[in-house]
């Protein structure tokens, strides 16, 4: 079985970040898998086992049929074609209208779309091209079921994010003093609602410190919130990081996480945060809020009233050390990286033996 995932470039972002874990567990457990990138090198490429091969086609121009022969090169060498992101699709979907790709290849489609609950429309072609796939894959509940009643493929899988645990924590670099410090991850974008999270700043004890990490990817909305920085006169109460490669190796810094984004499929930083026994307050979205909120309902808030969000983050720093115990217990059972492993091999397995599965 030779697994090939393929994405545009491997910059910081969840489903950047899926992929490079699931290929490092693939190639862990000596399956042939390798990454195809259709632009050039990413910040992430060196987080990818060294042994793993990653394949740049370059591209510069989305309709220059060079580039197209080139992906068509490479992609005919596996069996399993796994395509992380719609733009993704879209662009290795124009080899299914003049080769038999399609029909010789298992190809799956990964579908990391983040605003499912606010926006289900979808174009005629892309909706086609994932019909042209073997298998559609959704990160949530929502996307499989919206998926199901689009009909966009007749085999849909639902395969939830997964965060892969450093294999020995950091002690805490923190000072012990009386400031609280709280960590926001997620790249600025408006969907990360940062807006909110400045008005919580704003209101937010004169002990409490802010670092927001999170790459540029809207400059016009990361300069508007720059703006709003100034004008709220917190600019001592924030920090924002714009080059962290691996949020991992910095959360063991903080006293507690926060996540206001209004829509999101994971969040894959709330798995992120849970990975590192951290502590943290988000709005009700996503599969993870879903999952979570019965055995920690005082992560999930149900509503955006600010002085409820600071009065649950004050009661998170008071019993953040019973909640450490109670959160890796929860993430060992709920998110390990050997069930989702077991569960991507099986879809690819399903997919390769159709006739075996329903035996």
């Amino acid at each position: 079985m030779r697994i090939v995932q393929v994405i545009d470039r491997l910059e910081v972002g969840g489903a950047e970040r899926v992929l490079v874990d699931l290929t490092n567990l693939l190639h862990e457990s000596e399956y042939n898998v390798s990454v195809i990138c259709l632009l050039q090198e990413g910040q992430l490429d060196a987080q990818l086992a060294s042994e793993i091969p990653i394949t740049y086609i370059r591209r510069k121009h989305k309709f220059n049929p060079i580039y197209l022969f080139k992906l068509y090169k490479e992609l005919v060498k596996y069996d399993i074609i796994h395509i992380h992101l719609r733009q993704v699709l879209r662009y290795v979907s124009l080899l299914f209208y003049f080769t038999r790709l399609n029909n010789n290849k298992v190809i799956i489609f990964h579908d990391h779309f983040g605003k499912i609950a606010q926006n289900k429309s979808i174009s005629y072609s892309l909706k086609l091209a994932i019909k042209k796939c073997t298998a559609y894959i959704g990160v949530s509940r929502e996307l499989v079921s919206w998926a199901k009643e689009t009909r966009l493929n007749a085999n849909i899988y639902k395969l939830a994010n997964v965060i892969r645990k450093k294999e020995t924590r950091v002690n805490s670099l923190r000072s012990h003093n009386d400031n609280i410090e709280v960590v926001a991850v997620g790249n600025f974008r408006p969907q990360k609602n940062y807006e909110y999270l400045l008005d919580v700043i704003k209101d937010s004890p004169s002990n409490y410190n802010f670092t927001i990490y999170g790459q540029s990817v809207d400059n016009a909305y990361f300069e508007k919130i720059k703006a709003q920085i100034e004008k709220f006169n917190i600019v001592d109460k924030v920090t924002i990081i714009t080059d962290c490669k691996d949020i991992k190796t910095q959360l063991h810094k903080y006293d507690i996480g926060i996540h206001t984004a209004k829509s999101e499929t994971g969040p894959l930083v709330a798995i992120e945060y849970l990975s590192e026994n951290l502590p943290f307050i988000a709005y009700n979205t996503g599969e993870v809020a879903d999952k979570i909120k019965f055995d920690f309902q005082e992560f999930i808030q149900n509503d955006f009233e600010v002085t409820n969000w600071l009065k649950q983050m004050d009661n998170l720093v008071k019993t953040k050390k019973e909640m450490e115990i109670k959160i890796e217990l929860f993430y060992n059972q709920n998110f390990s990286e050997e069930s989702y492993l077991k569960s991507c091999i099986s879809i690819y397995q399903e997919l390769l033996n159709p006739t075996k599965k329903h035996s």
